[in-house]
């Protein structure tokens, strides 16, 4: 009795109520130490990344000026519905990176041929 006292159970639950009724409380006490060994799962994680991550300014012949890597700006996905909303918006960031380089390419381009363009005229006028 004092387990099920311990997983909130009454005890007119455990002694009047339906005998069924414990074994509901057992799949409650296994759903929920299977969530917390997840969250305890998932703290480690971010400890390790983040010792990971400072650990070329903890050596002691570090280089000078050797920086951390940057915290996570976001946390882990850990639905699958969440890792595919953090693929698109990857993929969109590069995409939107890869047009603005396009872009300044492009930019670069034109301003050559039109000097190249000024400086046909320039001779031909000169």
């Amino acid at each position: 009795m004092p387990y099920y006292l311990a997983m909130g159970m009454t005890y007119n639950q455990f002694w009047d109520d339906d005998c069924t009724l414990v074994k509901y409380y057992r799949k409650a006490q296994e759903i929920k130490r299977k969530q917390k060994n997840q969250e305890l799962w998932l703290q480690g994680m971010y400890f390790y990344d983040a010792l990971c991550d400072v650990a070329p300014i903890l050596r002691s012949f570090a280089k000078q000026g050797t920086k951390p890597k940057p915290y996570p700006a976001e946390p882990y996905p850990i639905t699958s519905k969440e890792v595919e909303e953090r693929k698109r918006r990857e993929r969109e960031a590069h995409i939107e990176k890869m047009k603005a380089k396009m872009t300044a390419w492009a930019e670069k381009v034109n301003m050559q041929i039109a000097d190249i363009a000024q400086q046909e005229v320039d001779k031909q006028d000169g």
